[in-house]
């Protein structure tokens, strides 16, 4: 089933070689190798030599120094590493968690996120020049970076820590900063193409005995893929025009970029060509039980006793689970247009009009295996149906007869007392092909405002804001759970015709007879007890509709500048203003998908409406105290928000940090922010119902990993103990919905480092320590379903145990009837800690420039806190250096990436990278009793992995060739199988390279 879920610099050889260095660099005031002092990098575009406006603050000053730890990333890094999707380098950074992405296919949103600290995206607030960027998507309403031009990226800035008071809410996690080339002069076209190359001959060994994946698949009988195998194309190009206009009182920047990535699917690699499953015996080919021949059983759900039709006159074939992996996408399909401009104009000396316009119209395809029945709704079929065969309707009421195993069928062959015998069935809709969900996104971005000096210290900025994103889905080729029932009521009319009781008494004269018991695939001609007809796919298969919408309406103005000065040292920079927010969403389902008659969904998708506003004010000031005295510096940073909400709440944020610099090349910084997060729309008013999360029933199977008594606190009597069926796909339900009471969240970040830049010693040299510890409380969240499960098996506490409802008769969480609660509320929080460490180096050496970038980020604690504020409860959980069912992505205690480059004067370069991830374990098997289920499960632990990439550079006037290659030894991802966790194709594809090697060659010209 499907799962719910609601770059440009001027070129030369010095400054490339120096380029590099800005992988990760401590920031500074902000000022890279290539860059001076007079170089604008304004947030807002100020002409040449106006102060330097540092991410973090809203205060500009050309001698502010960052007091909060900030990550750059260069226009450079994302052409060497072959981005043609921004994502792709954001979530390779050590300090942020991959979101959604490209990779992701049952559950895509078709957006792309960014996750700073895996705190999630809601946490994370995205920016373009210094402003938000709207919501992408009314089912995820965070900012979807698919918006962003690569190619006129300057850089990208990412801010740890909480940054509300600057900012607003939802800075949390941090901020992430896309500082576009707004000054750009000229023409630039930049292209670039790529595909993915992988030698399939996996030998990943998958099971205790050393068996690998390719020896399970054999005895499936599956022919995986061999040899090398080049697919998943990718094609960008982007075409940027600036120009200043009236004695450069004017300067536009002008762009159009279009992207076409093609599909991969998981059926083109070895190791994701089926679907792994684990045990306590290894992991194996697995699958889903609904599969394309018939399999019939009782509302029991006793899969042991399933009958399978295979078309003969009884059900003769052995059951065998549905391989639906190779039809998947591993890569979705995309096409991206994008356009836009950035434009001021000096209308007076003192009052300069700005306006900046951003368009994407981007669609993408996720497709998954056919949809099915999965033995959702009990059918009624008369003993004597014309679409059985008369051995198989024998079978059916004749079989069971006497069985006392066989549940409801035990009161002999009629049970329903009219002829009629109640069945589940499994059958997989091969016959209408993939479920495919066509996703557009369709945004546009405007800002509109006025800057100038009032004074000679003070200026001003007013603007206003707009930016909307438009929404549709087409999902196709499910199947209709209201004409299945129609189309399995077969009889025979006046004329001797097989026709549905439907079109007989009137009520649906369009159905057509569907007949699943005949064996797969469509026969030839028209008559239903052959099997299945095209008329009855075309009955059926139906498509399924849903459009939305997400607006964000801003009005922003302040005042900054220079105040008195405290002895000898700069002025007292100071900001302060207002700004008025307004978030709006709304979608519209088809009746389908309201009423999940689409088979293959995980939930009923419900309309929302619903919008909120707030209004803010705000005040920082920088207090430099000292400078170049006893000590060079010691500057103190404070800033206050008060924000006023419609839902009737009011938040207050504020920060307070200090530079500390003995002597030049030593600077010490840190501090503490208050940050908050507000309840977004569908946080608060997202209807509740039944949808799907992906884990294990730790009381499901032959030997359930919790003990009966443990159990038995999970609602299984101590009889049945042992006879709960686990989902095949490894999915379960889950009751979520938003919640009108849910409160603000508060997060308070502390953070303390040291910059050293010994210029005298070692020039070109600089490097950061920083510490951070944020602290989430009453987190805005849910309390999660597997984690209910745990807790309440383990504990016995009713605040768990309560959540837990499973049928009466089956007892599984995977059928009707049953699920978890797991509705949006507060819950305690998340706290988390770690040290960041970066440094880089450049420096002409013989006949060129040699530079040097490390970046890395150790994770001391990533503590999850799932109690209920005002009660008892103790849900204290450390997901560091875990990954799976509760803790989700990998957590490793450490990560990094290393570069390292060379550029001769006459233009050619070479630059390697190295991306660590350090090794995680199952989170099921934690010694922590609080987190799983102490199971075994050393194949659901992950090693260390390092991936080495390699960019050759070519530079003639008035253009620059690169040519790349990513994972240049084609590692294989990371295998794990479903009931470990995973996101796609047996990995995590937002976090290791999911599909081998990555070829690319990039050309820019410049005129």
């Amino acid at each position: 089933m499907k799962t719910q879920t609601l770059s440009r610099l001027k070129l030369s050889a010095a400054p490339f070689a120096m380029g590099l260095a800005l992988v990760s660099v401590p920031a500074m005031a902000q000022i890279g190798p290539e860059e001076t002092a007079d170089t604008d990098v304004s947030a807002n575009g100020p002409a040449i030599g106006e102060p330097i406006v540092v991410t973090g603050t809203r205060i500009r000053s050309p001698n502010l120094e960052s007091a909060s730890p900030v990550t750059v990333v260069s226009a450079q890094e994302f052409k060497d590493s072959g981005s043609v999707r921004v994502e792709d380098l954001l979530n390779s950074l050590p300090q942020v968690l991959g979101g959604q992405n490209a990779f992701i296919a049952n559950g895509a949103s078709g957006t792309a996120t960014v996750d700073v600290r895996g705190l999630g995206p809601a946490r994370t607030l995205v920016l373009v020049n210094g402003r938000r960027l709207q919501p992408g998507d009314p089912g995820l309403p965070v900012a979807d970076i698919n918006q962003i031009p690569a190619s006129l990226i300057e850089r990208v800035e990412v801010l740890t820590g909480g940054a509300s008071a600057t900012y607003g809410a939802d800075a949390v996690a941090g901020v992430v900063n896309f500082v576009m080339n707004t000054d750009f002069e000229g023409v630039q076209l930049n292209s670039q193409y790529g595909l993915y190359q992988h030698d399939n001959g996996t030998d990943q060994v998958i099971r205790p005995d050393g068996q690998t994946i390719l020896d399970r698949n054999a005895a499936r009988g599956f022919n995986p893929p061999s040899g090398n195998t080049a697919s998943g194309s990718q094609f960008s190009v982007e075409l940027t025009l600036g120009a200043g206009f009236d004695d450069g009182r004017g300067h536009v920047t002008a762009y159009a970029g279009y992207r076409e990535v093609n599909a991969l699917f998981l059926g083109d690699r070895d190791y994701s060509f089926c679907a792994l499953t684990g045990s306590r015996n290894g992991v194996s080919c697995g699958g889903s039980s609904t599969a394309p021949y018939a399999t019939v059983t009782d509302p029991n759900f006793d899969l042991f006793g399933a009958l399978v039709a295979d078309g003969s006159d009884n059900f003769g074939r052995p059951y065998a689970a549905y391989n639906y992996n190779p039809i998947n996408y591993f890569q979705r399909p995309d096409e991206r247009y994008t356009a836009g401009f950035f434009a001021d104009y000096e209308i007076t000396p003192g009052v300069t009009a700005y306006s900046e316009f951003m368009f994407m119209d981007d669609r993408s395809q996720a497709q998954i295996a056919q949809s099915g029945t999965f033995f959702a709704d009990t059918y009624n079929i008369a003993c004597d149906s014309p679409i059985l065969t008369p051995g198989q309707g024998a079978t059916l009421c004749g079989l069971i007869d006497g069985n006392p195993d066989r549940g409801d069928f035990a009161n002999g062959v009629d049970p329903t007392g009219a002829g009629v015998v109640p069945i589940l069935l499994g059958k997989r809709n091969i016959e209408g092909g993939p479920r495919f969900d066509d996703l557009r996104h369709t945004a546009y971005r405007a800002v509109a405002g006025v800057r100038g000096d009032l004074t000679e210290n003070i200026r001003y900025d007013l603007s206003g804001q707009y930016g909307t994103t438009i929404f549709s889905q087409v999902y196709n080729n499910d199947f209709s759970r209201s004409r299945l029932r129609n189309a399995l009521q077969a009889r025979i009319d006046a004329d001797g015709n097989v026709v549905c009781q439907s079109v007989i008494d009137g009520s649906d004269p369009n159905c057509a007879v569907y007949n699943p018991f005949q064996g797969p695939g469509i026969v030839g001609g028209t008559d239903p007890r052959a099997g299945i007809t095209q008329a009855a796919i075309d009955y059926v298969n139906i498509p399924l509709l849903s459009k939305g919408e997400v607006e964000e309406t801003i009005v922003n103005g302040f005042i900054s500048g220079d105040l008195f000065s405290i002895g000898s040292a700069s002025p007292v920079g100071f900001a302060a203003g207002a700004e008025y927010r307004k978030e709006k969403l709304s979608t519209r389902n088809d009746l389908a998908f309201q009423t999940q008659d689409g088979a293959g969904q995980g939930s009923p998708q419900l309309d929302v409406d619903g919008q909120f506003d707030v209004t803010e004010v705000f005040a920082e000031a920088n207090i430099p105290v000292i400078e170049n005295g006893f000590i060079d510096e010691l500057s103190f940073e404070l800033g206050y928000r008060y924000s006023n909400y419609s839902t009737g709440v009011t938040t207050d944020t504020y920060k307070a940090l200090v530079n500390f610099a003995p002597i030049p090349a030593v600077r010490f910084r840190g501090g503490y922010n208050r940050a908050v997060r507000a309840p977004n729309i569908l946080n608060l008013f997202s209807p509740n119902r039944v949808a799907l999360f992906s884990g294990s029933d730790p009381c499901a199977g032959a030997t359930p990993d919790y003990t009966q008594a443990q159990c038995v606190n999970l609602g299984v009597p101590a009889s049945r103990y042992g006879t709960v069926a686990a989902s095949p796909a490894g999915q379960y339900n889950q009751f979520i919905g938003g919640n009108p009471n849910v409160e603000p969240e508060k997060a308070d970040t502390y953070t303390a480092g040291v910059v050293i830049q010994p210029q005298s010693i070692l020039p070109g040299f600089v490097a950061s320590v920083d510490y951070f510890n944020i602290n989430v409380d009453n987190a805005i969240s849910s309390i999660g379903a597997q984690t209910a499960l745990n807790q309440c098996g383990l504990t016995g506490d009713p605040l768990f145990c309560n959540l837990v409802n499973r049928a009466p008769g089956s007892l599984t969480l995977w059928t009707p009837g049953s699920f978890v609660t797991n509705t949006t509320q507060n819950i305690g929080g998340v706290k988390t800690s770690g040290v960041d460490v970066s440094a880089s180096y450049s420096r002409a050496i013989g006949p060129g420039g040699l530079s040097l970038s490390f970046n890395g980020s150790y994770l001391a604690e990533f503590v999850i806190d799932t109690g209920i504020p005002g009660t008892d409860t103790d849900g204290k959980y450390d997901c560091t250096g875990y990954h799976g069912l509760v803790c989700g992505t990998p957590r490793p205690e450490w990560r990094h990436q290393l570069r390292a480059g060379y550029t001769l004067d006459s233009g050619i370069g070479i630059s390697g990278r190295w991306r660590y991830y350090g090794p995680v374990q199952w989170d099921q098997r934690s010694d922590d009793l609080d987190l799983g289920t102490g199971a075994e499960a050393t194949p659901g632990d992950i090693g260390a992995q390092s991936y080495f990439d390699l960019t050759l550079s070519f530079a003639v006037d008035p253009m620059v060739l690169r040519l790349g290659v990513n994972n240049i030894l084609d590692r294989e991802p990371p295998i794990i199988a479903s009931g470990y966790g995973g996101t796609n194709g047996n990995t995590y594809t937002e976090t290791y390279d999911p599909v081998g090697r990555f070829l690319f060659a990039n050309v820019t010209f410049d005129f």
